[in-house]
C-alpha cells in the first residue's frame, strides 16, 4: 500500500506495484473496518501483466498451471485438428500438446514447420498442454528429395525436410553423417536432437536414438556447402525407421 487518503466519508487507497520481470501475477486484498459494534469487509482483486517467459518445452511442462505467458519454439510433429490448430510441438528438450492456435486455419502451417508461439500453461486430465496460444512467427519447411536439395542454392534461411538412408556415420558425438537416396547423396554436418539445441544439448543423438548405417532418417535443415561441396547444415532430427 502506497497511501491511504480520506475525504469525508470516503477513503482512497493507493497501491504501488514493483516492476514485474516474471509472468502474470495477481492477488486478492481484503479490507476490514469496524464501527465498534459491527465488522465490515470488502475485497478487491488486482492483476498485473508480466513479461513473456522464454522457455524450453521441458521447462514449460514443469511449470505450474496459470496465466503466465510462455514463448515456445519448436517443430510441428503432428496436427490433430487442422481447423483449430490442435497439434504437437517438439524442441530438443521435450514435446507438448498445443490446444489450438488463434486463427490457425489461415496460417498455412503443416507438419515439419518451425513455429514460435506464446501461450499459458494449462492441462487436461493431468497432461500438460499449451492454452490460449497465438502464433508469433513461423519458418515454413519444404519437403524435398536429396536430388532437389542438391540443385538448390545455399540459403541458411530456407529449410528442407529430407529423408534418406544413413550410408555412413562420420562423427557419433555431433551426428555428422551421409544420407543417400538412390544415386544421390548429401553430407549432414551435424544432426541435433531438436530445434533450439546448443552446446552439450547438441551431442549424442546417434547413441540416444540408436541410429546406425542402413536406418532411414528424416531431418530438417538448410542447404549449405563447405569447400565447394554441398551439405545439410546443422540438421534437426525429425524421425527415423530402423533397418532392423
Amino acid at each position: 500500500i502506497s497511501s491511504i487518503q480520506s475525504a469525508g466519508t470516503s477513503a482512497v487507497v493507493k497501491f504501488k506495484a514493483e516492476p514485474n520481470s516474471g509472468g502474470d501475477r495477481g492477488t486478492t486484498i481484503t479490507f476490514h473496518t469496524t464501527d465498534g459494534t459491527k465488522d465490515y469487509s470488502s475485497q478487491t482483486t488486482l492483476s498485473q501483466t508480466g513479461a513473456i517467459i522464454d522457455a524450453t518445452i521441458a521447462e514449460f511442462r514443469a511449470a505450474e498451471v496459470g496465466d503466465t505467458q510462455y514463448r515456445l519454439e519448436g517443430v510441428i510433429t503432428s496436427i490433430t485438428n487442422t481447423t483449430y490448430g490442435n497439434l504437437y510441438l517438439r524442441d530438443f528438450s521435450d514435446e507438448v500438446y498445443v490446444y489450438g492456435i488463434q486463427d490457425f486455419s489461415t496460417k498455412g502451417l503443416e507438419v515439419g514447420d518451425i513455429i514460435t508461439i506464446v501461450g499459458k500453461r494449462a492441462e487436461h486430465n493431468d497432461s500438460p498442454q499449451v492454452g490460449g496460444a497465438v502464433l508469433e512467427s513461423s519458418i515454413l519447411v519444404t519437403t524435398a528429395t536429396i536430388a532437389e536439395v542438391l540443385a538448390k542454392p545455399d540459403d541458411p534461411t530456407a529449410y528442407f525436410m529430407v529423408t534418406g538412408e544413413i550410408s555412413s556415420i562420420v562423427n557419433e558425438t555431433y551426428g555428422n553423417l551421409n544420407l543417400k537416396d538412390g544415386d544421390d547423396e548429401i553430407y549432414s554436418y551435424g544432426c541435433y536432437p531438436g530445434w533450439g539445441a546448443t552446446g552439450e544439448d547438441r551431442k549424442y543423438l546417434i547413441a540416444d536414438k540408436g541410429l546406425k548405417v542402413g536406418d532411414i532418417l528424416t531431418v530438417i535443415a538448410p542447404k549449405g556447402s563447405y569447400g565447394g561441396s554441398p551439405q545439410l547444415s546443422g540438421s534437426i532430427y525429425f524421425s527415423h525407421v530402423s533397418s532392423k
